[in-house]
């Protein structure tokens, strides 16, 4: 509603996303427990996936915090938003390239983050290039936020094959 002229209209939507944001803080997690938790000793069951369904919470919440404080800084405030909402796309493209990438290269650290952040790290990194392109340098928001979000996926990625984590995951499941 901002390229419309109708700041308001968008203010007030933006009241109803922080509402909502807050509300996925808490159904997010409570929805990775649950999913973890019924799938628990069956073959699809992966205690460690919690390091993704995590880590894309706290990236969420951090960068989609800073684009809230951030809202009387138009550039800062629309790519730091932008940034957030990608990193809660990672799941729909992972069930589309997850797979195809897995047969292609492989299941390690970096064939798997590939395969669950890789779609959504490329346009991360387009942004950023869109910037230099159009304005021949990066917004100092969207360094911190790409950078937030990009050290997030590669952490969860990471963590899928460290034997304690899972053995954390599987404690935090209460097994």
């Amino acid at each position: 509603r901002i390229r419309t002229r109708r700041p308001s209209v968008h203010r007030n939507l933006g009241y109803a996303m922080v509402g909502l944001g807050a509300l996925m803080l808490l159904l997010g997690p409570a929805a990775a427990w649950t999913v973890q938790q019924r799938a628990f000793g069956t073959p699809h069951s992966n205690p460690g996936f919690l390091s993704v369904q995590l880590s894309a919470i706290v990236t969420f919440a951090v960068v989609g915090g800073a684009g809230v404080l951030l809202r009387n800084s138009p550039s800062s405030h629309k790519r730091l938003m932008l940034i957030a909402t990608l990193v809660l796309a990672d799941a729909g493209f992972a069930r589309w390239l997850g797979g195809p990438i897995a047969e292609a290269f492989g299941k390690g650290p970096w064939q798997r983050y590939l395969g669950l952040s890789g779609a959504t790290a490329l346009i991360i990194v387009g942004i950023g290039v869109y910037d230099l392109m159009t304005r021949r340098r990066l917004q100092p928001a969207y360094v911190a936020g790409a950078s937030w979000a990009l050290a997030g996926q590669g952490l969860a990625a990471y963590l899928l094959f460290v034997p304690a984590w899972k053995l954390f995951a599987t404690h935090l499941l209460g097994h």
